[in-house]
């Protein structure tokens, strides 16, 4: 006796290769999903080693010894890319042995200072960028620069950090973005 709701084998058939098909499909997509894997180890290491002592040799041929008060820090963040971190001084604090200087040479030897450490840093940001091979496309690099004002009553509106980021897409047609923070 046949079932009431039986189908005929080409309709079952039929049904059981679109099910395939769907499972082939759904395959396909979770390889594309999960198919973005982190860098190698040995990779991240190697270039944010690199990126570091980039970042805090340029620093030490702008800024005088005494400029640097702790040194660059980077790590690999997945999702985003490599961040620097850094802290800096422009200019000495002022002292009762060093001779008396007036705000205005502290603000220009200051704002020079910063001026030549960021086209440094963004010229450095261009060029190593690009370069790097733990980095995807769509990641960035930035690095951030925390400042220590060692004037606050010459230089009253002084950035407290600087974060200059790139995305390694946009290294060679986009400008690297800049952000000050007070």
């Amino acid at each position: 006796m046949l079932h009431r709701f039986s189908c005929s084998p080409s309709v079952r058939n039929h049904g059981i290769n679109a099910m395939l098909r769907l499972a082939l499909c759904l395959l396909m997509l979770s390889e594309i999903g999960f198919g973005q894997s982190q860098p190698p180890a040995e990779k991240v290491k190697k270039d944010v080693a690199s990126l570091q002592n980039a970042v805090n040799d340029t620093i030490n041929l702008t800024i005088p010894g005494w400029g640097v008060l702790q040194g660059a820090k980077a790590a690999y963040l997945e999702g985003y890319g490599v961040v620097v971190n850094m802290e800096v001084a422009f200019d000495s604090p002022r002292s009762p042995f060093d001779g008396l200087r007036s705000p205005e040479v502290v603000r220009t030897t200051t704002s020079q200072r910063q001026k030549e450490v960021m086209d440094k840093l963004t010229s450095l940001l261009k060029q190593k960028v690009p370069a790097l091979e733990s980095i995807g496309p769509a990641e960035s690099v930035a690095i951030i620069l925390n400042l220590l004002n060692t004037n606050p009553a010459d230089l009253p509106d002084m950035p407290s950090q600087i974060i200059l980021s790139l995305k390694k897409q946009d290294a060679a047609s986009a400008p690297v973005t800049v952000r000050a923070y007070k």
